[in-house]
């Protein structure tokens, strides 16, 4: 059987539309994720000033979940603003290890 040079045409048309059209939407289903992924990430190296920030902030860093958010924000309350970043040692529940892992997202 022999094929025509327009039906192969056609042939090759549609399959390059159809590559295109399934592209486009690949590409359009995957952006939300990666915009949310670029969101987490932003969030996960932003600065958290310990004066300042609320509990959600506060539990973005590292081992930091509500309970130890909480604490921290009653001490800043009961004891004032935060002088040095040392100072987070002396909320029960956070010592050394930890504000050595969130050392470079803290601010006074």
């Amino acid at each position: 059987m022999k094929i025509s040079s327009f039906w192969l045409a056609a042939v090759i048309a549609i399959m390059l539309c159809t590559f295109v059209n399934n592209t486009a939407y690949a590409a359009q289903e995957t952006t939300p994720s990666i915009k949310a992924a670029t969101e987490s990430s932003a969030k996960m190296t932003a600065k958290v000033n310990l004066n300042k920030a609320d509990a959600a902030q506060l539990q973005t860093l590292n081992g930091i979940g509500e309970a130890k958010a909480k604490a921290i924000i009653e001490y800043r309350n009961k004891n004032g603003k935060f002088t040095d970043i040392k100072q987070l040692t002396q909320v029960s529940g956070i010592g050394e290890k930890l504000l050595t892992q969130n050392a470079d997202r803290l601010a006074i």
